[in-house]
């Protein structure tokens, strides 16, 4: 059956007849939940959003409707990027171009299709289960609060040039066929504060181009396109604080050395001279406590942060320590699991402050050899 526009009787009836309620909607507006919780008990609502601070703070999307339904015991999920609209009833889907808003289910021209083909309802189903397993975790008022608050602070002039966060989960997606790797710069003795800004390290460390090392630890096990995370020491807590994300270019021992007039841009090169290369470099454009702490990865990892560690808990022993596996190390390697939580750590880093743009990339130095 083919639904057009003002179909919100429909959707009124099917709702009313349901046990159960699934609901995909990239936008979603408070008067529809209202309506909702007349005929239907929210907490067997369960429905798949977005996160995105700005779509709440153009009116597009109202998180007083989540916040509803969330405090009447609905399930509520974030998806960043969700552009799918699905509503699964007891025996029936709709797959349609409207929103939950009133302009889907009221004003808007929109067309989709009523069905209760058992066949395509169970893979409708399997559908709506991948998008809860990139979420994992239900919405909480508490961090909706939180949300209420960042745009109470963020009163709206200019909505283009403001920026916004989104909370929105994503698939978490790390390549088996490649390493993934924590660079450490800096060292104990010239740890940096917190506030210390990203953009002064990478203008210091000219880690667009390359990643530096001493003589005695040139970086041979790494291989082409295998990633790199790059920290920095800071103080004040002492921690490494991940800043930078790029693809290595596996070393050249003839190629890969600073040359003379490098090492005058940047005198500390006469002492780590040895380059592992990289391309599509990204940086969070704030500041080092705007990082990931590598000490928070370790407290959710354990001995399995580290192949090192994970391989000596497997082969019987206990008493581990992984923070010793960063002491004296110019970088070290991550687990595919630890590895998959820095990945999508580092974008949501990348989408609450934005990545360092290329015309401050591009005013810096570059290498005197092209690849």
């Amino acid at each position: 059956m083919i639904i057009r526009n003002n179909w919100w009787s429909i959707f009124k009836n099917l709702v009313s007849q349901s046990k159960s309620l699934k609901i995909v909607s990239p936008f979603i507006s408070e008067q529809i939940i209202v309506q909702i919780k007349k005929d239907f008990d929210l907490s067997n609502l369960e429905m798949i959003t977005r996160y995105n601070l700005r779509d709440f703070a153009q009116n597009v999307s109202s998180l007083s409707a989540l916040k509803l339904a969330v405090s009447n015991g609905a399930k509520v999920y974030g998806v960043k990027n969700l552009h799918s609209k699905i509503y699964m009833f007891d025996n029936k889907a709709i797959i349609s171009s409207a929103n939950l808003t009133s302009g889907g289910l009221y004003h808007n021209y929109e067309c989709g299709i009523l069905f209760d083909d058992k066949l395509l309802l169970k893979q409708l189903q399997d559908e709506f289960s991948k998008y809860k397993a990139i979420c994992k975790e239900t919405l909480t008022i508490p961090e909706i609060e939180n949300w209420e608050g960042i745009l109470a602070k963020n009163k709206i002039t200019n909505l283009e040039s403001t920026s916004f966060p989104d909370y929105g989960s994503e698939a978490e997606r790390i390549l088996s066929n490649k390493s993934y790797y924590v660079k450490i710069f800096g060292t104990s003795e010239n740890r940096v504060a917190p506030i210390y800004t990203i953009r002064n390290e990478v203008d210091r460390a000219l880690c667009h181009y390359a990643c530096c090392f001493s003589e005695k630890k040139k970086p041979r096990r790494i291989e082409d396109g295998d990633i790199i995370f790059m920290a920095r020491l800071i103080k004040e807590p002492n921690d490494y604080a991940i800043f930078g994300r790029a693809e290595a270019i596996k070393y050249n021992e003839k190629r890969d050395r600073a040359t003379k007039n490098e090492k005058m841009q940047r005198d500390w090169k006469n002492n780590w001279p040895i380059y592992m290369r990289v391309k599509n470099s990204k940086f969070i454009d704030g500041m080092m406590q705007d990082g990931i702490l590598l000490y928070d990865l370790i407290k959710h990892f354990d001995y399995e942060s580290f192949p090192s560690t994970l391989e000596r808990f497997n082969n019987g022993e206990r008493e581990i320590n992984p923070y010793r596996s960063l002491s004296q190390k110019a970088y070290v390697k991550l687990t595919p699991k630890s590895a998959e939580w820095l990945e999508k750590r580092f974008g949501d880093k990348i989408s609450e402050f934005g990545l360092i743009p290329d015309d401050f990339i591009n005013k810096l130095p570059k290498s005197d050899i092209n690849i």
